[in-house]
C-alpha cells in the first residue's frame, strides 16, 4: 500500500513539473522584469527592455520533459522548473558560499573539540 501511495505521489509530482515548466515567453517576461525593476524613469526602462529583449533572442531554449534550460554559447545559464527561473551562476555562487561557511564552522568546531580534549 505504501508503494502505491509513493507511486501516485511521484506521478503527481511529475505531472505538476510537466504542466508548470516555464517557456520562452515566461523567460522573456522574467528577464524584462528583472532588468527594469530598478528603473526610475520611462527612458531607462525602455532602454533596459530593448536590451533584455535582444539578450533573450540570442539564447537557445531546450525544452526538457520536466524543465527548461536556457543556453548561451553552449553553456546553460538559466533553468526553469515549477514556474520559476534559476540563474545558474547565482546558484553556483550561493553553493560556494555555503561550502566556505560550512568549512569555517567545521574548523571552528574542530578547534573547540581539540581544546576540550587538551583540557581533560
Amino acid at each position: 500500500m505504501k508503494s502505491l501511495l509513493i507511486l501516485i505521489l511521484l506521478v503527481a509530482l511529475g505531472a505538476a513539473a510537466f504542466y508548470t515548466r516555464p517557456g520562452k515567453d515566461d523567460f522573456e517576461r522574467y528577464v524584462v522584469a528583472e532588468s527594469t525593476k530598478a528603473d526610475t524613469n520611462v527612458f531607462s526602462a525602455g532602454w533596459d527592455k530593448m536590451q533584455s529583449e535582444s539578450f533573450v533572442n540570442s539564447l537557445t531554449y531546450n525544452d526538457r520533459f520536466l524543465w527548461t534550460d536556457v543556453q548561451q554559447n553552449g553553456q546553460t545559464v538559466y533553468t526553469g522548473v515549477f514556474s520559476h527561473w534559476f540563474n545558474r551562476a547565482t546558484v553556483q555562487a550561493d553553493l560556494n558560499t555555503a561550502k566556505q561557511t560550512a568549512g569555517t564552522v567545521a574548523n571552528t568546531v574542530g578547534q573547540g573539540i581539540d581544546a576540550i580534549k587538551s583540557n581533560h
